[in-house]
């Protein structure tokens, strides 16, 4: 077969073009560290990056889960406890009402502090968070958990009894609020009770003696001892949540950097093979490129 002048220089023209292409790839997978430019540099390892990084970014999503829940958990744990402190202050004036010993005005301050706990303990049953949410009001957020109708003179739960829950990992989901319902019941009977009581304290024509006076506050006494039980129970669960998260954030963390090992491996350029490589792809467009001057100089003059 006869092999033309045209056809050698197309030959090593084609040589050198791969071998600047070569060249100019592996300059720049050297200057990025990254041995996969393009899919196709390694089509199987492109598709486990792939695969590498959407878990990543359900990991991530995740952490921001976490951290959010996290703060919100924290808020509501920090206004029950509130609101447990305050029950203790109301306890406290209950105990010192129900004395005997009492007359009507000192019955009367009492019940002047009472109302001011009262719209204390209802403040914070009513929170809101930073985007003006109830937090207590189950998943009705833009009620609040606790209404006062002022013709009837009784609270009532505006909420309801359900939950919200957040992803939090793979298959996991952890509930983001308490609600008000389950602690204090629907109808409200610690609130309404002290609600009454304070009216009844306040009444001008209280008679001390009367025994249902001691009887009301006992009740109330009750109905608290009740509410703040199961206050102080939610409280240990919202504990018990938080620390559900912190587990579970480090566990994704520690998942999140196994991730990244295994994308570095796959990705990561071998520099000794990339250095040896650089010079042979060097090497051989040198010597092509000598090949195809010394071609292009012959003629027949040459021979003569």
């Amino acid at each position: 077969m006869r092999i033309t002048n045209s056809q050698t220089t197309s030959i090593l023209l084609d040589s050198m073009t791969r071998n600047n292409d070569k060249l100019s790839q592996l300059m720049q997978q050297m200057s990025s560290s990254n041995r996969l430019l393009h899919p196709s540099d390694d089509p199987i390892a492109s598709v486990s990056i792939l695969r590498v990084q959407r878990a990543e970014a359900s990991l991530t999503q995740y952490g921001s889960n976490i951290s959010s829940l996290s703060g919100s958990l924290s808020i509501q744990e920090t206004n029950l406890q509130s609101t447990s402190d305050t029950m203790l202050d109301v306890r406290d004036l209950l105990l010192w009402a129900s004395n005997g010993s009492n007359g009507k005005e000192e019955l009367s301050a009492m019940a002047g502090q009472l109302s001011t706990l009262e719209t204390t303990l209802v403040s914070y049953l009513n929170v809101q968070d930073e985007e003006g949410r109830y937090l207590f009001s189950g998943t009705l957020t833009d009620k609040p958990a606790v209404t006062f109708d002022s013709a009837t003179g009784t609270y009532s739960a505006t909420g309801n009894a359900k939950t919200r829950q957040a992803a939090v990992a793979n298959g996991v989901l952890v509930d983001e609020n308490v609600a008000v319902q389950p602690i204090f019941g629907g109808s409200m009977d610690f609130l309404n009770s002290l609600h009454g009581l304070v009216a009844k304290l306040q009444d001008p024509a209280l008679d001390t003696t009367d025994p249902t006076v001691l009887q009301s506050i006992k009740d109330t006494m009750n109905l608290l001892d009740d509410s703040q039980g199961k206050v102080l129970s939610t409280i240990t669960d919202l504990g018990g949540r938080q620390n559900t998260l912190t587990l579970l954030d480090n566990s994704n963390q520690d998942v999140s950097l196994v991730n990244q090992k295994i994308e570095g491996d796959l990705s990561a350029l071998d520099y000794g093979k990339a250095s040896i490589d650089l010079n042979n792809y060097k090497l051989a467009l040198q010597a092509t490129q000598k090949t195809y001057v010394t071609v292009n100089g012959l003629s027949l003059f040459s021979i003569l």
